[in-house]
């Protein structure tokens, strides 16, 4: 007989729980990649209505007794820090009342189809009416959180993606960088000035083609195609669950480097998925339990290992395979491409190193309209302001390439933005590690041998810094990516 039936039973219910999110997870690929768009309304309402069985299930009047006699069994080791994360997760879960996510579902599909119009169309007002509730829904939330945890309302959505992290640490964390980027780029782009550019590669580029390609290069990193898939979106996402992990990307057949660098990019996202303890699986303790952590992991494929001599020739072979030869494919000519800086209006094709000013910009945007400094109708000027004086780049005229560019905000997902630039911290530092303890990083499978025992199958025992400090021997800070990019582009002094 069990010495935790309590345990047990929460156990059985995180099963039961997970199992419909995996359901949730495949409609929102679909509805993002192969849904019609006159699916839009149905498809909400379905997911509205799976929303609200797995609040029920949450809500479930037993759970209370359940967890008062689970805090006095013997429970140790996981067990003991999987109820811990089970607790936490009741907190924030009960503050939602199921009407309330029940219309966030509602709202948000609403809003995303509006959103895949006004792209098409570049109606900024259309898109705005939709988008009004979500934001409406997300300060609701907030405040809601808020108070059941004791924290200011952007602090309580940030807690749903870095557990314990707080906005002052971010916004200190990303004041430095602040301080150190923008002359670090002005001396980057005065020395790219002065060097000959690199070969343009000449396209077309097919997109089938393009597609065999990123799947050869998936696989050559590890992707498992026996649990998870690539299909095309208007952007790039790793959904899913970790048995069925599913990719999208988007091609360009004048350019083929930002599909290719967007599925390396999302392939990390899905070597971590896919490596995630499989024993705890259903489980708060499996994980993912730090956005900042899964955007670091996509990050040191992208960022860290794509630009590296070793991998450039990996890839020279199946893009001669792909597009045939042409001198744009060599390697040394591929890592100058993927190091080259060009500061522009669009995050997920910016350069390393304006890429974290774009992310500081969402965030003090994200933070203005969550506290209600601003409305949905002041962002189109506060992008372009921010834009310029971030950046230093001319507003573009579509709305697509500005506020209208990322679906984060649209899906209700305010207070994620900061994990791409601590994302951008956690990738430098691993990798620093990385080489130090890997000295051999061209043999087979080195990287994901590094992080496989030191974050992937760590699933959720850490917190952010608990973690960094686990797998590197020190707490995140942005020594590691300052360090970096000094030595890629040269000291500003």
């Amino acid at each position: 007989m069990s010495k935790s039936p309590a345990y047990d039973a929460l156990v059985a219910h995180h099963r039961r729980v997970h199992d419909l999110e995996h359901l949730q997870a495949i409609a929102t690929w679909d509805r993002m990649t192969h849904m019609p768009p006159a699916g839009g309304p149905a498809r909400a309402a379905a997911q509205a209505a799976l929303t609200v069985l797995i609040k029920q299930l949450q809500a479930d009047p037993t759970l209370a007794q359940q967890f008062e006699a689970a805090a006095h069994e013997p429970l140790l080791g996981d067990a003991a820090l999987n109820f811990a994360r089970m607790r936490q997760a009741r907190r924030i879960e009960a503050a939602i009342p199921a009407t309330l996510a029940e219309r966030r579902e509602l709202v948000t599909g609403a809003a995303m189809q509006a959103w895949g119009r006004a792209r098409q169309d570049d109606n900024w007002d259309n898109f705005a009416a939709a988008w009004a509730p979500v934001v409406a829904v997300t300060r609701e939330s907030a405040a809601r959180l808020g108070d059941a945890l004791g924290l200011q309302p952007m602090d309580a959505l940030l807690e749903r993606w870095e557990p314990g992290l707080r906005m002052a640490r971010v916004n200190a964390l990303f004041g430095q960088v602040q301080g150190w980027l923008p002359p670090l780029v002005e001396h980057a782009l005065v020395a790219q000035a002065n060097s000959p550019p690199p070969l343009e590669p000449v396209g077309p580029f097919p997109a089938a083609a393009q597609k065999r390609l990123c799947e050869q290069v998936m696989a050559l990193l590890g992707f498992d195609f026996d649990a998870g898939r690539l299909d095309t979106t208007q952007h790039p996402f790793t959904g899913g669950v970790p048995e069925d992990v599913r990719m999208a990307t988007r091609f360009d057949e004048t350019n083929f480097l930002p599909g290719l660098i967007g599925t390396i990019h999302e392939t990390g996202h899905s070597r971590y998925q896919q490596n995630l303890p499989r024993a705890w699986l259903g489980q708060p303790l499996a994980g993912p339990h730090s956005a900042a952590l899964h955007e670091g992991q996509a990050l040191i494929f992208e960022r860290q290992l794509a630009p590296e001599p070793a991998f450039c020739q990996l890839l020279t072979p199946l893009l001669r395979q792909a597009f045939g030869s042409q001198p744009a494919f060599e390697p040394d000519n591929l890592a100058r491409l993927l190091k080259r800086i060009r500061p522009g209006p669009i995050r997920v094709a910016a350069d390393e190193l304006t890429y974290p000013l774009h992310v500081i910009m969402r965030v003090q945007i994200e933070q203005a309209l969550v506290e209600g400094q601003i409305e949905v109708d002041d962002v189109p000027a506060w992008w372009n302001e921010h834009l310029q004086r971030l950046l230093g780049v001319d507003p573009p005229a579509p709305f697509s390439q500005g506020p209208l560019q990322d679906p984060h905000w649209v899906q209700g997902m305010f207070g994620y933005f900061p994990a791409y630039l601590l994302g951008a911290m956690v990738a430098a530092q691993c990798f620093a590690a990385l080489r130090r303890d890997v000295p051999d990083l061209q043999a087979q499978g080195a990287l994901g041998n590094w992080l496989a025992p030191r974050i992937w199958q760590q699933g959720a025992r850490h917190d952010l810094d608990a973690m960094m400090q686990h797998a590197t021997g020190e707490p995140l800070s942005d020594n590691a990516l300052r360090t970096q990019l000094e030595q890629r582009h040269g000291r500003s002094n």
